[in-house]
């Protein structure tokens, strides 16, 4: 659709069906939270810091220790060498960080990949609307929540530091193996509270983000109109197709209701055709039934063919919910279904006679 044909954003009143929201999916258009794989990250990070926390204060220790003692004959082949232990720990909050925005990015795309989003597309990179985008209303309000994200860590992170930032002086006279576990308290408290206040401003843009998308995805009266029609079928092949139906029941109710041996009605809107034949089977069957229209053109047929007609309201609707056409009475009404068959018979010996 080109830009000038698209519909404005005031002319999408209609909630948007499963199938627009499944076609996007497919294109890649999800409601993808920018913080949340971050905040995921850096909780990641930070459980696995402090899972290693000691063994990786012990060996940077250790390494500063032996560098500390070694100016005298510096090296740098014993200096990596020492490195070599901390470096392998530091991978451990590194693939926690990994694994973290990995699961949040899986978790919010269920596990799509679009591979045609990963390579780059300069037309979207140096298009008209992403130049002004920035001036726009939904950019100017992404600034302003910008800024509040900075406003609000920072905070958190100035009341978290607050009480312990007129003690940071004392790390001076601190052995240098010690350092790092004095420091390690305050910033881990700080990192926390800090964590925690991204955790709930990145709630807070998951949800705008998805508002967004659904704003995005609602549709036009037309645009409903037409799935509608595409899903359920044009309206006149459906007529056509119900009076085709009509008409193949007409023919079976013709030719099956002068057979039957009794006609079951409720009294009006519902009609069912029992007949029962030993070589048939062991139970009576349904050869034919209808409701209102068709109900009435069965009673007629049987009018006129001498067939009788039993009013029962209970079994007429329970033969005409349960049963199909050509199928067995249901065992539960096998004592009703006797007991209306034997009347019939009784009554048509009575006639013969």
């Amino acid at each position: 659709m080109a830009e000038d044909d698209a519909p404005d954003a005031d002319d999408r009143t209609e909630i948007p069906s499963e199938r627009r929201l499944r076609q996007m999916r497919e294109e890649g258009q999800v409601p993808l939270g920018r913080d949340a794989a971050m905040v995921a990250s850096l909780a990641g990070g930070l459980g696995g810091l402090a899972a290693v926390a000691r063994p990786l204060r012990d060996s940077l220790g250790a390494a500063f220790a032996a560098a500390a003692g070694s100016l005298d004959v510096p090296s740098f082949s014993s200096l990596a060498s020492l490195l070599v232990r901390p470096a392998l720990i530091a991978l451990v909050p590194c693939a926690a960080a990994a694994l973290g925005a990995a699961t949040a990015t899986v978790a919010q795309t269920a596990g799509g990949f679009w591979p045609h989003l990963a390579l780059p597309d300069l037309s979207r990179a140096f298009s008209a609307d992403r130049v002004l985008r920035p001036f726009r209303r939904e950019g100017l309000a992404d600034l302003g929540i910008a800024a509040v994200k900075v406003l609000a860590v920072g905070a958190a992170a100035w009341l978290a530091l607050r009480d312990d930032f007129m003690t940071l002086g004392r790390l001076l006279h601190v052995p240098a193996a010690d350092v790092l576990g004095a420091a390690y308290g305050p910033l881990a408290r700080a990192a926390v509270k800090v964590l925690a206040a991204m955790a709930a401003l990145a709630g807070a843009d998951l949800a705008l983000t998805r508002r967004r998308h659904l704003k995005k995805a609602m549709m036009t009266r037309d645009e409903a109109r037409r799935e509608n029609r595409e899903d359920e079928g044009d309206p006149l092949l459906r007529a056509r197709r119900r009076r085709r139906h009509r008409e193949l029941s007409k023919g079976r109710v013709a030719a099956e209701v002068p057979k039957a041996d009794v006609l079951v009605v409720n009294p009006t809107h519902v009609a069912v055709a029992l007949r029962y034949r030993r070589e048939e089977g062991s139970a009576p069957r349904v050869t034919a039934k209808g409701k209102g229209k068709l109900a009435e053109i069965m009673r007629d047929l049987a009018r006129e063919n001498g067939i009788p007609i039993v009013e029962d309201v209970a079994l007429a609707r329970l033969l005409h919910r349960k049963v199909k056409v050509g199928g067995k009475v249901p065992a539960e009404t096998y004592r009703a279904v006797a007991g209306i068959l034997a009347f019939v018979y009784r009554l048509t010996r009575s006639a013969a006679r």
